[in-house]
Parts: C-alpha cells; structure tokens; sequence
C-alpha cells in the first residue's frame, strides 16, 4: 500500500485534472475505508490467530462451505443433462409421430394405432393369464406345504394309540 501511496502524488503529472481528481478521490476513500476496516478487525484477526481453535473451525466452516457449493454445482450440472435428454427424446417421438402420419396418412396413421393397441391387448391378457397360472400354483403350493405338518402329526397321534 506504500507503494500505492508514493507514487500517486505523481498522478496528476500524467492525467489530466478531469480524470486524476476523481480517480485521487476514489483511491483516498478506499484507503480510508480499508484502514478503518483494518483497525476495527485487527482484535478480532489477532483472536484468531492466537486460538487455533477458532481459526480451526473457521477453516471447516470454509471447507464445508465450498464442498457444498461444488455438490450444488455437480446437481445442477446433472440436471442440466437430464432435462436435456428428456427433451430431445420428446421432440424426436413428436418428430417420429409426425412423419409416420405424413407418409401413412390420418387414415393409415389411425388404423395403424387401432392395431397396435389390439396387439397390445392381446398380449396384456396372455401375460395375465400366465401371472394367474403362477399365483395359483404358488397358492397351490403354499396349501400343499401347510398340510403336510398337519398331516404328520396326525399319523404320530395315531400311532401313539
């Protein structure tokens, strides 16, 4: 800041008065403010320094800070590439729909859908019939399963007669 100091009494040397005047007052506040700053923080820097404790805690609060800043920018940054995704997946279905009904017509465009859907209907009840098929077997299984001790003990009880 010597520095700074020395050398800007040679300011209106090289600047004309309608720059170095406001230029001189704005570096002459900003000193001004900077040592104020400086003398009404000094205790509680010199705090710091002395008790490592504070300054330990500080710097975990910096660290935890900047770690969630970084995990704040990683989200969004994987936000930014789902939402992406999603919509140029959208826009090229909407573009697929829109050519299949250009080259098939409405006409086409509709009997194709109406196949579709009988396809997928026909294939819903054969799985669903499968699903069914599967439960009742488990059923089935869970019966021939709860019996059995039942049945055990049964033959014992005769047999202690």
């Amino acid at each position: 800041m010597d520095f700074v100091q020395d050398y800007i009494t040679l300011l209106p040397r090289f600047l004309p008065p309608s720059v170095a005047n406001p230029l001189l007052t704005l570096v002459t506040t900003l000193f001004g403010i900077m040592r104020a700053l400086q003398t009404q923080f000094s205790p509680l820097i010199a705090r710091i320094i002395t008790q490592p404790d504070v300054a330990s805690i500080l710097a975990l609060l910096a660290i935890l800070f900047i770690s969630l800043k970084i995990l704040d920018m990683a989200y969004r940054a994987v936000i930014f590439w789902v939402k992406l995704v999603v919509k140029v997946v959208f826009s090229v279905a909407v573009l697929g729909v829109g050519f299949w009904m250009w080259n098939r017509g409405l006409d086409g465009f509709v009997e194709d859908l109406q196949g579709l859907a009988e396809y997928y209907m026909r294939e819903y009840e054969r799985f669903k019939g499968e699903a069914n098929g599967w439960q009742m077997q488990e059923e089935a299984k869970v019966r021939f399963q709860a019996g059995q001790p039942r049945a055990r003990a049964r033959a014992r009880a005769g047999r202690s007669w």
